[in-house]
């Protein structure tokens, strides 16, 4: 078998790898893309049931308004005019509903239209409503994302958010209330940290971004996807498909390419994009040292979730999907924790693909999602994709019950048809995440995230096990992979000119 020849090879094509490749590119490197699906893009991926298109991994998106993070990477890469955005602010928002008192409080994305709509649903509590979004808003000065005056290798070599002072205790000196508690603690659902394990700083990089604004996409993240693909086409990047990597391969003391069944690839950078839990896996037991490949290897994953994808009768258009996300929330701060079947249960309905406009099949496409554990279906894995007895009955159970949450909403949501369902496995098997993590790996207070530069010369880490979650976090965690390898200030300037 002949090796062919890269200075760097990425394996995988999820929003990271893809950022990661065309930054490197942009920077005159020779580089390989290895997937092991037949298609490239991850989670961002689009499927399809009955006609209608799905977005499992992208649902809405911070970051994207003039002169924020995500809309000056984008216009670095060269993809933002063919990545069709469409602004869910100052109008879009939200819609949070807490039964234990029967409240709803629009969660608008605007600091301002936030703070009015907090205060007039609490108004005994406006000082500590204040207090929370002034602290939200400083710590987001300190982060170069936001505030791209500030240099990124400072940052990333202090530590970032470690040492984090614990979510609960910030918000808990803002108010006792606890449905106020679980709507300032709402965007945990966003990157999947139960808030008594989250700290504030983490919280901040997630919250500040949708009180800034929210954005859909036209096409969802497969718009996404082939935009970037697209651009690496241009770019020169070659992209294998149904190439899953067997081996990293190390010579000496450094990393010296990727092997396959049936191939093989010399380089001299390695960036590997998915769980970190995998990556001893492939590479010879000596290349790693036991404390750090035993701290891959023990990394706690977020929350998982039960999943549902279901089509709107068309006698139920359900309008109040159009411009927003709803919510049931748990009151305090259990909102991600473990529940069930008769508890209330934390439920998020959101319709991304209203975005691609009422014609499209994508607008008749309805998706819920509820906190679980893998601990509540493991019971039933028999292996990848295999299922014991019972298992369909179960799901059908939790279809039901998130359902009749949803009808909380309006008696019309009963009438949704259920096409298709997930649980923890799924996602464990889909992902690669070991407990179904939606987000990798949790960042929280005490678990400090795997750095992008590993013990391994040579070898490198992306993907949302080494920076931050969610679809900005993972290119940010590209941006700084990339920059690993040419120089982080090189690639933050690169971007920083674009705000």
């Amino acid at each position: 078998m002949t090796a062919t020849k890269t200075d760097t090879v990425v394996i995988g094509s999820g929003i990271s790898g893809l950022t990661t490749a065309a930054l490197l590119a942009r920077c005159g490197r020779e580089v390989t893309i290895v997937e092991a699906k037949r298609r490239p893009g991850g989670a961002l991926r689009r499927f399809t049931r009955e006609g209608i298109p799905f977005d499992v991994g992208f649902h809405y998106s911070s970051g994207l308004g003039q002169g924020q993070f995500l809309r000056a990477l984008w216009d670095c890469l060269g993809v933002s005019d063919t990545i069709p955005t469409t602004p869910l602010t100052p109008d879009g928002y939200d819609l949070l509903r807490l039964p234990a008192n029967d409240r709803q409080v629009r969660a608008y994305y605007s600091y301002d239209h936030l703070g009015e709509e907090l205060s007039a649903v609490f108004p005994a509590e406006s000082g500590g409503i204040k207090k929370y979004l002034a602290t939200i808003r400083e710590l987001s000065r300190a982060m170069p994302f936001y505030n791209p005056t500030l240099p990124l290798t400072p940052y990333l070599r202090g530590g970032a958010l470690a040492g984090d002072r614990p979510l609960t205790e910030a918000i808990g000196a803002c108010t006792s209330n606890p449905d106020l508690q679980a709507v300032l603690s709402a965007p945990t659902f966003l990157y999947g940290v139960p808030p008594k394990q989250a700290g504030l700083a983490m919280h901040a990089v997630v919250a500040h971004g949708y009180y800034s604004g929210a954005w859909g996409i036209i096409g969802g993240g497969q718009a996404i996807v082939e935009a970037l693909v697209s651009e690496l086409t241009r770019l020169g990047v070659k992209i294998m498909t149904s190439s899953p990597v067997t081996a990293v391969e190390v010579g000496g003391d450094r990393v010296v390419g990727v092997s396959g069944d049936s191939w093989q690839l010399s380089a001299s950078n390695v960036v590997y994009s998915g769980h970190p839990h995998h990556l001893p896996d492939l590479l010879p037991p000596e290349a790693l040292r036991p404390a750090y490949r035993n701290r891959l290897r023990e990394l706690t994953d977020t929350v998982s979730m039960h999943i549902l994808f279901g089509e709107v009768a068309a006698t139920s258009p359900l309008p109040l999907l159009d411009r927003t996300n709803l919510y049931q929330l748990r009151s305090g701060f259990e909102l991600l924790a473990p529940t069930t079947t008769n508890d209330t249960a934390t439920l998020m309905i959101t319709a991304p693909g209203r975005h691609d406009g009422p014609a499209s099949p994508a607008a008749r496409g309805v998706i819920m999602m509820r906190p679980a554990g893998i601990d509540e279906v493991i019971g039933f894995d028999r292996g990848h994709k295999a299922r014991g007895p019972g298992y369909d009955e179960y799901k059908a159970q939790i279809t039901a019950k998130m359902l009749g949450d949803a009808a909380t909403f309006g008696e019309e949501f009963r009438t949704i048809r259920p096409l298709a369902s997930g649980s923890p496995l799924t996602f464990r098997d889909r992902l690669g995440s070991p407990a179904g993590g939606v987000y990798g790996i949790q960042h929280n207070r005490e678990q400090r995230p795997a750095e992008a530069r590993t013990k391994l010369p040579g070898l490198y880490l992306s993907g949302q096990g080494s920076l931050m979650p969610g679809i900005m976090g993972a290119s940010l965690a590209g941006l700084v992979s990339a920059g690993e390898i040419v120089g982080l200030e090189k690639v933050w300037d690169m971007v920083r000119e674009c705000y």
